[in-house]
């Protein structure tokens, strides 16, 4: 029987890999996380260290919130 990972823990391992970023947009895409925001806050309550970045996408005046694991 094949283990299925949670959403938070698909997160962590991907967050897990040196240099790896995350966006929302990707978090949809790769996991189908709808609320990556409120993954990133369970995760951090449970002692993750999360750390947020904002970048502009090209041609965008609204800011994107970019998460990487702290090491």
């Amino acid at each position: 029987m094949a283990m299925t990972l949670t959403q938070n823990e698909r997160i962590v391992n991907f967050l897990s890999r040196k240099g790896a970023t995350l966006t929302a947009a990707q978090a949809e895409s790769r996991f189908g996380v709808a609320n990556l925001r409120a993954r990133i806050s369970e995760l951090r309550d449970r002692g993750f260290d999360i750390r947020t970045d904002f970048k502009f996408a090209r041609g965008s005046n609204s800011p994107v919130a970019v998460y990487t694991m702290g090491m």
